[in-house]
């Protein structure tokens, strides 16, 4: 199940690169697309399937730490969001990555030292990347991963913060 997430969340840029016009729909044989563009880059996909409901958005915002599932990261920029509600199983997917100029080991320190009640870290760096993922559980039972990950291209560093839990 979990990897069917992932794909989903995998398609977002080819979903967000449909949106050309203000507002579309596409009806296929597996569910219903809906793409809406707002302002500028900032656009809203929806897919509807007899399986659930997904949504994603883009466009620089700014997020609680409530919304996210974990602490923000101070002065992150929210590059996306998405959202994907399972009928079956009951399960709700959230998923919002941030960016920061800040380097890698400051991000992870942050971290390390504000999430609460991590249960599993792993990190990996190289000469070219670094990596690092955590996992926490909220008092709720939600299951909450970061995963921080360099951009040297763009001089960066990428938060994706991925919260599973009982659909609202």
């Amino acid at each position: 199940m979990l990897w069917m997430r992932l794909i989903v969340f995998m398609l977002i840029p080819v979903i967000m690169g449909a949106g050309c016009g203000k507002k579309r729909t596409y009806v296929t044989p597996g569910g219903t697309v809906h793409v809406e563009q707002k302002r500028g880059d900032d656009q809203t996909v929806q897919i509807d399937t007899g399986k659930g409901t997904a949504t994603f958005e883009t466009g620089k915002k700014s997020i609680t730490e409530a919304e996210l599932g974990a602490p923000v990261y101070p002065g992150a920029v929210v590059e996306s969001s998405g959202s994907f509600e399972d009928s079956g199983s009951g399960q709700n997917t959230t998923q919002h990555v941030l960016t920061t100029s800040d380097g890698f080991d400051k991000v992870l320190a942050f971290y390390k030292s504000n999430l609460k009640n991590i249960k599993s870290s792993v990190t990996n760096t190289t000469a070219d990347e670094s990596m690092a993922m955590l996992g926490a559980k909220t008092a709720a039972g939600d299951e909450i991963n970061v995963h921080i990950t360099t951009d040297k291209e763009k001089k960066l560093t990428r938060i994706l913060v991925m919260k599973v839990g009982k659909a609202k």
